[in-house]
């Protein structure tokens, strides 16, 4: 269309930045979208799951980071390592 890739914004953004990137990318108002994101998702149920979807898989504009990588980053990988193998793994429950 007019030579950008669509992202998703980190300046206009109201959640995920996901309206303000496909504004960006249709040369449209942020506003006109995210009200039309809206009026499709009450009357369909489309709205809702193609902006979780959307910003799950794009990239913000200023990195490479995806939605998925924000999630990795809040929720980590906790428990996710074993323990060393000259040390047991540590039951929770126990309260010594």
């Amino acid at each position: 269309m007019n030579g950008r890739s669509l992202t998703r914004s980190t300046t206009d953004k109201f959640l995920g930045g996901v309206c303000g990137g496909l504004a960006r990318y249709l040369n449209l108002d942020s506003g006109l979208v995210r009200i039309l994101t809206v009026v499709i998702a009450v009357f369909t149920q489309v709205g809702w799951i193609a902006y979780l979807v959307l910003w799950a898989v794009l990239p913000t504009d200023s990195s490479s980071r995806t939605g998925i990588d924000e999630v990795k980053d809040v929720f980590g990988n906790r428990g996710s390592t074993p323990p060393p193998a000259d040390r047991p793994a540590q039951n929770p429950d126990d309260l010594r």
